[in-house]
């Protein structure tokens, strides 16, 4: 005869922890609108959330408002507030901490909404945040993806080192790639977790393709202005420097502007996932 479970034994891994992780989403800030517009994306703005209410199914999934041009936070409260029927939306999210990259305000444009103005400063300056109401007021989406048991100092430990030499590229590896891996880090793990951050990360690449319209665009990029910014940085990544950062992109052809992106895009991306995986070896199990 098999041994009866405890209730913790019968516990899926993910949903472990007294502190509950989720995603939430903002509007970008503007600076990454404008590559949106240029790239010929046109943002519909969604509903207000009911803050009053008391229900946690009051605030939208990330599938139900999913679209690429958006900034994504990561957000730890504790289990007993989030679970609190007594208690509205707005108050749970006030007892709330936030970590968040929020981007770069050199070449490189912040996908922040005004909360954030830079990373330029420490890695440590958009960590364990808590926001105002102003900023609580402006989120559009969020999901529980588990739960932790981990203090915040040990969030920011996690978030601090995933922060360490982050080549940060507005369109191609921003706010989205380390919410998603910091949570990965932080939850309990189960295959559960795994697929669902996985099928968010296709899902906002497929949403990329579908917003980011690079072969409409070519004509209106230049590298060493905005265009480069939009790109993202590759003008950094061979064979791209070669071409020097003052030639216009006008005469390209937009196929070949729209193809060789899209692949410097990818091997860039895979580059800065290998040299994650050296530090966190966990992340393999979700890149892989």
């Amino acid at each position: 005869m098999a041994p009866e479970q405890s209730e913790d034994d019968k516990k899926p891994f993910g949903n472990e922890g007294k502190r509950v992780v989720l995603l939430v989403t903002t509007p970008v800030g503007e600076s990454f609108q404008s590559i949106a517009r240029a790239t010929g994306y046109k943002s519909t703005p969604y509903p207000r959330i009911d803050w009053s209410s008391h229900a946690n199914t009051a605030l939208p999934d990330l599938a139900s408002r999913l679209k690429f041009t958006t900034h994504y936070a990561l957000c730890v409260v504790d289990g007993n507030i989030w679970e609190n029927t007594s208690m509205s939306l707005l108050e749970k999210f006030r007892r709330a901490r936030f970590w968040d990259h929020p981007g770069d305000c050199t070449m490189m444009a912040s996908s922040t909404s005004s909360k954030s103005e830079s990373s330029v400063g420490p890695t440590y300056m958009n960590a364990c945040m808590i926001w105002g109401d102003k900023d609580i007021g402006n989120i559009e989406s969020g999901e529980k993806i588990g739960r932790t048991d981990l203090p915040d100092e040990e969030i920011t430990q996690v978030y601090r080192e995933l922060r360490k030499d982050w080549t940060y590229m507005p369109v191609f590896w921003n706010c989205h790639d380390l919410a998603i891996r910091l949570a990965h880090i932080i939850v309990e793990p189960s295959m559960e977790v795994i697929n669902s951050l996985k099928r968010l990360m296709i899902l906002l690449r497929r949403a990329c393709n579908e917003e980011v319209n690079w072969h409409s665009a070519a004509g209106k990029l230049c590298v060493g202005g905005w265009g480069a910014l939009a790109l993202g940085g590759l003008a950094s990544i061979p064979p791209l420097a070669a071409v020097g950062t003052g030639v216009f992109m006008i005469g390209w052809s937009t196929g070949f502007l729209g193809g060789f992106v899209s692949d410097s895009k990818e091997k860039a991306r895979y580059q800065f996932m290998l040299k994650l995986e050296e530090r966190f070896p966990q992340l393999r199990s979700l890149h892989h």
